[in-house]
């Protein structure tokens, strides 16, 4: 009796550890399905870890019972979605090779599938799928379309991912279905279907969709989109609408359209909430807008005085960079060459062409004999359209033989090579070339910068903690262009 006892008591204690782990390694995938519908991506996959962890201790202790199918099934679940394919493969091998049960192989047919895309496979993950597709369960039928979709995509066969994205029910179909429709250059049913994606668990997506449509189809195009969007997403969080829009308006302004992107600043504005990052954004985004339009030093000083106010805002970084861009760019300098880097800065950094031109004017009249008037003159030309004719008949009357005036009129020179280096030096900007330049060579038209540095390069560079060489002047500082067009003190 009290052998029999123990077997007993063996095989009960057997079995309560065969079922807590089937159980424990069940409950894992069940949080994991669950994170992946809310689109915690990396919460779902430190689950589905656990799961097979779980799942594999009932395989090897209990190779024999009843659930040891179940068992190697979710194994193979939880390796593949826990991102680790090539240890999945060979337990997706043994499934094949002792499994039976249908529910199991769909199952196993989408971990399979999904290891395939994740590989670049599409046509073996179609393979893969052709049961799943089949399925009379939802869930897996639903879950092999998007997956479908997925493939489909990857052979560039946009109309049939579309469909297998429609006839999905995955949280994650929605928004493949618009990547594919944008990819497909159709951006009318794009935003339509963005305007489904309203939802907490898209707030990633939205802003890469908006992204990705602007890419394609046009910061306009975005911006209809958002507009859309916003219309129907009112519950969106006031500080991601903030944040779309500040986005949305650095495109506009980045396309020139500078109406618009001050219109978006200002919606910005009005919907951050108070002392957010956001609303010190969107209020620096207006000042860019405005220098855009500033005409002289006297047009510039309430933008720096608001500057100068935000800068002592906490946490004002691209405050202080901008203000500091300003003051570089409106100093009265002492020097012609210091007066054509403000010019540079002007243009290129601050995006002020009509400043810009006014500086470079500036400079060409301090000193009408200097290398320096002609190039500020040309420099000027684009900037000034409206004076375009004025400039050229002061370059025809005073500067006719320069080498500048030349080049402008397509007729480029040695002599013209020897002022851009003089010019080189005077700035203290590096001279790229070391080869000497033979008599009738032609160099091209001198196209005045850009030379930077651009605000966002500044950010960047600061950010990431790079300091400029020591051989690297500071004049040469900022956005370098590669050669073979010389541009005196605009080449590297």
């Amino acid at each position: 009796m009290r052998r029999g006892l123990a077997i007993l008591l063996a095989l009960s204690t057997a079995g309560c550890a065969y079922y807590n782990s089937m159980w424990s390694a069940e409950r894992y995938a069940k949080d994991a399905r669950r994170a992946e519908r809310r689109g915690q991506v990396s919460e779902a996959r430190s689950r589905w870890a656990q799961a097979a962890v779980k799942a594999e201790r009932v395989v090897i202790r209990h190779p024999k019972s009843r659930w040891a199918d179940d068992a190697l099934t979710l194994q193979a679940e939880g390796l593949a979605r826990s991102g680790s394919c090539d240890e999945a493969a060979d337990v997706i091998k043994r499934v094949h090779e002792t499994v039976t049960d249908r529910e199991l192989l769909e199952r196993v047919a989408l971990v399979d599938a999904e290891c395939a895309l994740d590989a670049r496979q599409p046509q073996a993950a179609e393979a893969a799928l052709v049961p799943a597709l089949a399925s009379k369960d939802d869930s897996r039928r639903s879950r092999a379309e998007m997956l479908a979709g997925q493939a489909s995509a990857l052979r560039l066969d946009y109309d049939a991912a579309v469909g297998h994205f429609e006839r999905s029910r995955e949280t994650a179909a929605r928004p493949a279905r618009v990547r594919v429709l944008i990819a497909a250059d159709r951006p009318t049913e794009a935003s339509r279907a963005m305007q489904s994606l309203t939802g907490p668990e898209f707030a990633t997506d939205r802003a890469d969709l908006l992204t990705r449509l602007a890419v394609t189809s046009g910061a306009p195009a975005a911006s209809a989109a958002l507009d859309a969007l916003l219309a129907r997403g009112k519950h969106i969080p006031l500080q991601e609408q903030a944040q779309l829009l500040i986005a949305d308006a650095d495109r506009l302004f980045a396309a020139g359209d500078y109406a618009a992107a001050a219109a978006g600043y200002r919606r910005a504005a009005q919907v951050a909430p108070d002392a957010t990052s956001e609303a010190g954004l969107a209020n620096l985004g207006t000042q860019r807008v405005l220098l855009t339009g500033a005409k002289d030093r006297s047009d510039v000083k309430p933008i720096e005085a608001e500057l100068a106010r935000m800068s002592l805002e906490p946490g004002a970084v691209s405050a202080k960079r901008l203000l500091d861009l300003v003051r570089q760019a409106t100093i009265i300098p002492e020097a012609l060459a210091a007066g054509f880097r403000a010019a540079e800065l002007a243009r290129d950094s601050l995006a002020a062409p009509a400043l810009a031109g006014a500086l470079f004017l500036e400079v060409a009249g301090r000193d009408t004999a200097s290398l320096y008037a002609p190039k500020a003159l040309v420099a000027a030309l684009p900037l000034l359209p409206e004076q375009h004719d004025s400039i050229v008949g002061l370059l025809n009357a005073r500067y006719a033989t320069s080498p500048y005036t030349r080049a402008f009129y397509g007729e480029p020179s040695v002599a013209y090579v020897a002022a851009e280096d003089s010019l080189a030096r005077e700035l203290g900007v590096q001279i790229a070339r070391a080869t000497v330049v033979f008599a009738g060579a032609r160099t091209d038209l001198p196209i005045p910068g850009p030379r930077g540095p651009h605000l966002e390069d500044v950010e960047a560079a600061r950010a990431a903690g790079r300091a400029r060489p020591a051989n690297r002047p500071a004049a040469a500082a900022g956005r370098d262009r590669p050669p073979p067009t010389p541009t005196g003190p605009d080449r590297p």
